[in-house]
């Protein structure tokens, strides 16, 4: 109903064909679902670091692991709003600038947060024979 709504209201007053417009808002719509599923999976190796914590005794900055994917969600959350709230098929520059900047930050803090993490449970060469 409500993407018909949507349609509705874009190819009045924009006069674009429905089939750009279709994939144009299947795009945006799996932009932000793989979103979304990138800041889960970074949630949830937070998670297993939490717990490699708890066992270990050692610590592996599970909370910057957590906290670092935030911004993949603000993207999310700009590309959902120019889509939805405002009905653009695309972000604007001003959007984009900001949605592709948190989106960059995040990903370098989400790397430095993963590799902490992996220096903690890397298996050391060399043991014992």
């Amino acid at each position: 109903m409500i993407l018909k709504l949507f349609d509705l209201i874009l190819l009045s007053q924009t006069g674009i064909p429905k089939y750009v417009t279709d994939s144009k808002m299947v795009s945006s719509i799996l932009t932000i679902v793989g979103a979304l599923l990138l800041w889960l999976a970074l949630f949830l190796i937070g998670i297993i670091a939490h717990r490699y914590e708890k066992v270990l005794h050692r610590k592996t900055d599970w909370q910057f692991i957590m906290v670092s994917p935030t911004g993949i969600i603000v993207y999310a959350f700009v590309q959902a709003y120019s889509l939805i709230i405002v009905g653009n098929l695309k972000m604007t520059d001003s959007q984009t600038w900001i949605g592709y900047l948190f989106f960059f930050l995040s990903g370098v803090l989400s790397l430095i947060g993963v590799l902490r993490f992996y220096n903690v449970v890397k298996p050391h060469k060399g043991g014992t024979k």
